[in-house]
Formats: C-alpha cells, structure tokens, sequence
C-alpha cells in the first residue's frame, strides 16, 4: 500500500475501541409526570424524560403512532402532484413506465411497490437495477438508450439520480419523461428531471428530511393513487410491509413519519400474504411477530446478498410474485447468496483488520484497498472497521472496468458526503449521505487520496468525540428487571437510528463468571449481592474490565431469552467500566 506520505505522523497506536459509559440528563419532575400520565413505571418513564419527552400529544403520538396522526400531508411534498400527473399523462397514451432501482434493500423494495401497484393497476412498467459489477451505482448511459429503445414513455428513478445529470440529460435527448425519486444529499446542479422529488432539495423539507426512498416510494403510491380511477379499490397501506424494508434496513431515523412506517409495516410483515415475504420469513427463521432485528438482521441481508454477489433483480421478483412455489426457490437462493456474502466478507474483514494493525499506528481517517477485495462486501466491511477502531473507514476492491470502488463509513458528528466532497479532487466519482457514502478512484490516485482523506479526517475529528460512547438513559438496580419493565420498554419500539432500545446503566456490580462463546462474544454473570444475571457482549473476545471478582458498572439493553425453551432475563452488554 502507499503509505509513505503518511507513515510519519504520529497516531495513535492500534486498540479495539471499547465504548465509554454517558449517563442522559435525568429530568426527575418530567418523569414523574409522565409516570403519572401514562401508567408507566418510574425507570420507563425516567427513559423518556431523558430522551425529551414531555407529556402532550407528541408523546401520545410515539406511544401509539398512528397513520392518521403521525403521517405529513403528502401535498407537502414538493413536485409529487406534478410527477403523479405526468406518470399519468404518459400511461394514457400507451407507454410504459421505466423503473430503474437501487441494488440496495431501499431502491429495491421501493422498486417493487411502484411495480406492483402498476400491475395491479394495469399499467405497464419495467425494474431496472444497475449492475454494481458492471454499471457501478446510480442511473447509467447503457440503461437510459436501452429504456429508449424499448420504447418506454417516462424513466422513474428510485433510490439514486439526484447526481446524474449527464444520464438524464441523454434521457431527455432520447425522448424520454422523467422523475427523480431520492433522498440523497443535494448539492450543486439540481438534475435535470421533469420533475424532482428529493425532500432535501431547497424549498422542500417534508418530513424532517429523514424519509428513505422506499418510504418516499410509498408516498408516491397515497399520491398516485387519487389519478387513477382504477386504483380506488387498493388500499396502499398494504404496501408499508414493502415500505418499512428500506426504512428499517437505509437506517433512517426511526422518528417521525419513519416510526409510523417501520410499525405499521412491522404489524402488516407479521401477519403477510405477500407469497415473497412469507418465503423470506421462512428461511430466515422468523415467526409470526417481526420486529426491527429480525428486518434488519434476518431478511434485510438476504435481500441485499443478490445485489452483493450477483444482481438485485431476483429481489424485485422475489417481492413482486404471486407464486408461492416460485417464492420459495428464490428464497432459498437468496439464502444461499447470504452465506456466501457473510463468508466473503470475512475475508475481506479479517485481511482489512490485518493491514491496520500491521501499520502499527491508528490514523484519524483508515483507507484500506486491495485489488482482491470483493466490491460487493466492502460496505459492510467498512462499517466492521467502524465498530472495531471508531475512526471514519474506506474500502475499496478493484471492479471489472479496472476502477478501485469503495464504501465509507463515518462515526457520530463525521459527514461522510462533505469529507468526500472535500477531497473530491483524487475521485472519480462519489455520493452518499452524512453517515454512509460510495467512491471510485484511479489507482494512480490511491496515495494522494489517502493523504487527503487523513488529513481531512484529522481536521474533522478536531471537534468530535473519538471514543466511542454507550448512552444509558437512566440508573437501575437488578431488582427493578422483571419481564413486566421488559413489556413497558418495548411499548417504545421499533428501535433503531434515533430511536435506540432502551439502556440501563447499573453500577457496582460483581463479574462473577465470564465464558467465551465460539471465541467471537463474551456471556457474562453479574452480581449485586442480592440478584444475578446474565449479560452477552457480541463480537467481542476480551474486555479489559471484565475480570472474575472484578466490581463494574455496565450499560446494557434488558431483553427476555428463550434460549434453549427457558425464558430468563438477560442484559445485551453495550459498555462496560471498572466501577
């Protein structure tokens, strides 16, 4: 690797980054009211006092988010009546409606809504998904004169376009009508659409700016619906299991518009007919009641595999088919790309990890590549990086066309766009958001981009934390753990991205066993004196303060085990200090 620009910096030598213990502001007053007001038991309601909450109608709304209350009026959407005519100007003279999708859980199950609801609506229409081997991400020239030739009337964009401006200025040559539906971050020359939808665009705002594409999808169908007269019978709430994919899976803030979203949806997953969803549920081992783990971890990674290591259209077919027996078999495909991905991806990680810590210092900004890393995984590889050393990651394997392609992934406070953008100078080509981004980079430029990106990183991180941190919501004791606290905290679910699973900070505890399991996390037994219980710190095969007679406080998220059929109660580690 060209490490010699920046080999003679001093850094910081290579640890695992183990979080520090932060308790909230506790605001005694406001949990006692809520205490009050909502029935709710004084740890419960000393979570939400601490997380802002105040008794009134925003707290009744994320107690029990509702459609009707907790959604923006979609006519505050800005240029969604006007693409919604034009879709339905195009469709009634005939042609059909092109749309080209993300290989991503987000652009996919975005995707899949749109097409369904044009099938059943008996308009015709098309998924394209760019290749990431072949066409890399976003809107490409081979796409749109393929479009045209097929004589398309209108090119639909989910999930990307807000950068492709040469793309859709072919478009426009060509032809072709087009709409941009994105949430990626705006800057510069506004694309060249007939119409834009991106809530980050000036003058819009909707929803906080925080909905992904498949939620702006489904917004797409409320609005879509009142143009065609054939649509009145379908009742687009159906389609929020396909909406709360993206929106759990893009980590989006699970606040607003999101939280409705990810719940309803999260209700209707847990009872579908949707023959693809069924399928996915069975080989991931889901039952009846779905929650954000099991998206996020069980059926959100088999959905991105086919886009990882082979192409995400059997996804949208997957999400798409009436076919149970059809279902099935894609199903298990996709189960088979997923462990193919998980064990390319430990690969990738453990060769990443071996580069770092052989460098013998741990930079502001970490810049790994290598011509045989497997461009599908490297996101994901990068976020490992994250997790493992809290310094903002780049990955990057070399692709077909002979460009190094990568992912970035940032800490708390780091925007990974406008880092990209400060060194955009050495990139080929780059986009993204404030907490994930993608690149491509000349070889050649590999040692000047990386000198740039430390050096930013290390002007960035100036003025940001960089240890991590574990973020207890209040102080309890392990008397106050019974499955009835369990119930309450997850009344305050779906967790995730600004919404997280309730943590209890506890001190003084006893280590009275620590166990390895499968040399990759750690089960501990605590004790106060008076109770014990068991806490599970995944990924991790050592910790400093975790010794046997040793007196901790610890961070940990309660939860209900039913391990082996005994239900017990078990604290999910985050942090862990010498008391």
């Amino acid at each position: 690797m060209h490490q010699a620009a920046v080999e003679n910096r001093e850094f910081a030598p290579v640890e695992t980054a183990h979080r520090k213990i932060r308790l909230r502001k506790q605001l005694v007053k406001q949990a006692d009211a809520i205490a009050q007001e909502y029935s709710l038991s004084a740890v419960a309601s000393r979570v939400l006092a601490a997380r802002g909450h105040t008794v009134g109608e925003d707290l009744q709304n994320y107690l029990s988010p509702t459609l009707k209350d907790g959604l923006p009026d979609p006519n505050k959407l800005k240029n969604l009546a006007l693409a919604c005519r034009l879709i339905k100007e195009v469709a009634d003279t005939g042609k059909g409606i092109a749309i080209c999708c993300d290989f991503d859980v987000d652009g996919l199950s975005g995707g899949a809504q749109v097409h369904d609801f044009f099938n059943q609506i008996g308009v015709q229409s098309q998924v394209f998904v760019p290749d990431r081997f072949e066409d890399g991400y976003g809107l490409n020239e081979k796409m749109v004169r393929e479009i045209a030739e097929k004589k398309f009337g209108l090119l639909l964009t989910i999930d990307y376009g807000t950068t492709n401006v040469k793309e859709l200025e072919l478009a426009h040559k060509l032809g072709l009508k087009s709409v941009v539906v994105d949430h990626h971050h705006v800057s510069g020359q506004k694309p060249p659409a007939d119409f834009f939808i991106n809530p980050n665009q000036k003058g819009c705002g909707f929803a906080g700016k925080i909905l992904c594409a498949s939620g702006l999808a489904w917004y797409l169908l409320v609005a879509l619906k009142g143009f065609f007269p054939q649509a009145k019978q379908l009742d687009v709430k159906n389609y929020l299991d396909l909406a709360c994919l993206g929106t759990i899976c893009d980590m989006v803030p699970l606040i607003g518009a999101n939280r409705v979203i990810a719940k309803r949806g999260l209700e209707l997953l847990g009872q579908t007919t949707r023959p693809g969803l069924v399928a996915l549920k069975n080989v991931s081992g889901i039952n009846q009641t779905v929650n954000c783990f099991d998206v996020g971890f069980g059926i959100g990674p088999r959905l991105n595999a086919a886009g990882r290591i082979v192409h995400g259209d059997i996804v949208v077919q997957l999400l798409t088919t009436s076919d149970s027996k059809l279902a099935t078999k894609l199903a298990q495909r996709l189960n088979k790309l997923n462990l193919e991905r998980q064990h390319t991806e430990g690969l990738v990680k453990e060769a990443a990890v071996e580069r770092i810590r052989s460098r013998g210092h741990l930079p502001a900004g970490l810049v790994v590549y290598d011509k045989e890393f497997h461009t599908g995984v490297v996101g994901i590889v990068a976020q490992r990086l994250v997790e493992m050393f809290y310094r903002p990651a780049v990955v990057l394997g070399r692709d077909s066309d002979g460009l190094y392609k990568g992912s970035v992934r940032g800490i708390r406070g780091f925007n990974v766009v406008e880092a990209l953008g400060a060194v955009s100078e050495h990139l080929v080509k780059f986009g993204g958001h404030e907490g994930a981004g993608g690149l491509s980079v000349q070889e050649a430029n590999f040692e000047a981009f990386e000198e740039a990106f430390v050096r930013e990183c290390e002007r960035r991180l100036s003025d940001i934390e960089t240890d991590p941190v574990a973020e207890a919501d209040t102080e309890a004791s392990l008397s106050d753990l019974h499955p009835d606290l369990i119930s309450e905290l997850k009344r305050f679910a779906p967790f995730g991205i600004g919404n997280p699973n309730p943590q209890l900070l506890f001190r003084g505890l006893k280590v009275a066993e620590v166990r390895s399991l499968k040399d990759a996390h750690l089960k501990v037994t605590f004790s106060d004196g008076k109770a014990g219980v068991t806490g599970l710190m995944w990924r991790t095969k050592s910790h400093p303060a975790l010794k046997v007679g040793a007196q901790v406080d610890v961070v940990g998220r309660p939860d209900m085990s039913n391990f082996g059929g005994r239900s017990e109660l078990q604290l999910n580690l985050q942090a862990v200090e010498s008391a």
